[in-house]
């Protein structure tokens, strides 16, 4: 199954997991062990945040234009809920995994990391903020002395 992902494409290989859907969340069962998820659905595209990341999940036949913010070094809130951590500052240099920010979300905290090597040019928002799904949390943008 072909999908797009943050604006690439990607084929969907048949895994050997489980996922077992709680109340507020997704368990997923991998070989690399049991992960939380959460996932929304956002008209045809799905929002998923696993591991530390968030994704776009979208049908192919959708353009590539809107989903390649995802991928651009934006931040945005999948659902609604708190910002509860901000461990970083505007003009730090942080390392592709670095945690941005953590959000709450349906009794859930989910940390938003850096998709790339980046340098953290706006934060939008501020600890205890309520954020509504959609919200424009943070901007990161790849060092000058990246090619």
């Amino acid at each position: 199954m072909r999908r797009l992902v943050d604006g690439e494409e990607h084929e969907f290989p048949d895994l050997d997991l489980n996922a077992t859907q709680l109340e507020d969340r997704l368990l997923v069962r991998t070989e690399d062990g049991v992960h939380s998820a959460l996932a929304v659905r956002q008209g045809d595209a799905v929002l998923v945040s696993y591991r530390g990341r968030q994704y776009r999940v979208e049908p192919i036949s959708r353009t590539k234009s809107k989903s390649q913010a995802a991928a651009s070094g934006e931040l945005r809130a999948p659902m609604p809920g708190t910002v509860v951590a901000i461990p970083v500052t505007v003009g730090q240099q942080v390392q592709k995994g670095a945690v941005i920010l953590v959000l709450e979300a349906m009794k859930t905290q989910q940390p938003f990391v850096a998709p790339f090597d980046a340098v953290v040019d706006k934060i939008a928002v501020q600890v205890g903020e309520n954020v509504a799904e959609g919200s424009f949390l943070a901007f990161l943008s790849k060092p000058a002395n990246d090619s």
